[in-house]
């Protein structure tokens, strides 16, 4: 906004969250979602991810948006969530697999031109809603915020104003783009049934291999399936200790353009998330992995992967 001349009414302060992932510490309904308040009365979590645990979040003010989880963050999500169960055994810094963390673009409105009071206000009570302002001048329209969950109510802002702007947008053809039609549904899952898909795994904690396929593919489960019954090995895990399919790795190779190993293995995958470093670094797995996804250049990127994660521990 600064280069075009644009001046807005608002502007954002960011609040730095983070979570841990743990081994699974409920020991029964493991689909619940636990919710306690810290030292500081702020509300914290244990969110449910398989065989594991996801614990947060913290709720700091930070002036810059890429940040990363402290010793001092560490620390104080485990001895919140250690006062709060009654674990068989404290957890540890040791204990966690994977870390995350972010920061929440909340809105802040300015008072008064010039003013720096926005800087100062206390932020823990702002709302996470979003702001759109439109600059009808410079023809510029600025998005304040927004959650992903809100992202078609932000869309629509969004629209409303560039279309006010004198920019015509396609008539929205209402193409529905979630779960196709039941007729399909149980198309599928009769033809799961024939060829005894949910025998072919057997894994604990894990949903059926049918019911996985239709909640996370839809319609593409169906060639998913062709590929199966082609190869039975399909249906085999990639990585011993991770719960992924050869069948989704060869999806995801066909159809998503994924160009590092990094990309895969912590956001497509999230195998990152969920597998301790020593059950995965260094294994075939990882290996048979990096050549389907990238074929020929398979050794190139599994060696750009390692580079880029001992670089990320020694900046730590």
């Amino acid at each position: 906004n600064k280069s075009w001349g644009t001046t807005t009414t608002h502007r954002i302060v960011y609040s730095k969250g983070i979570h841990l992932v743990v081994p699974r510490l409920t020991t029964t309904d493991h689909d619940r979602v636990l919710a306690f308040f810290d030292d500081s009365q702020r509300l914290f979590y244990v969110i449910p991810m398989g065989r594991r645990s996801v614990v947060g979040t913290t709720d700091t003010r930070v002036d810059d948006p890429h940040t990363a989880v402290t010793e001092e963050d560490r620390n104080f999500l485990l001895e919140q969530i250690n006062a709060r169960m009654n674990l068989e055994k404290p957890l540890e810094a040791s204990d966690v697999i994977a870390e995350r963390s972010g920061v929440r673009p909340l809105v802040v409105k300015v008072e008064g031109e010039g003013s720096d009071d926005w800087r100062s206000k206390e932020w823990t009570s702002l709302s996470r809603r979003h702001e759109v302002e439109c600059d009808a001048q410079r023809s510029v329209v600025t998005v304040f915020g927004g959650k992903l969950t809100d992202c078609l109510n932000v869309g629509a802002e969004v629209a409303s104003e560039i279309e006010s702007l004198g920019v015509a947008l396609e008539a929205d053809q209402r193409n529905w783009y979630g779960e196709p039609d039941s007729a399909s549904r149980a198309e599928f899952f009769r033809q799961a049934h024939l060829m005894h898909l949910d025998e072919m795994r057997s894994k604990p904690d894990t949903e059926s291999l049918s019911v996985r396929l239709w909640r996370r593919y839809g319609r593409r489960a169906f060639d998913m399936l062709e590929h199966i019954r082609n190869d039975p090995s399909m249906a085999t895990d990639v990585m011993e200790s991770a719960d992924y399919l050869r069948v989704e790795l060869h999806n995801a190779a066909d159809h998503e353009m994924i160009v590092k190993l990094e990309d895969f293995m912590r956001r497509r995958s999230k195998i990152d998330l969920v597998v301790a470093d020593d059950e995965f670094v260094g294994s075939d797995g990882l290996a048979e992995i990096s050549h389907l996804l990238f074929g020929d250049d398979g050794e190139r990127k599994l060696d750009e992967f390692y580079r880029e994660r001992v670089a990320a521990v020694t900046d730590r």
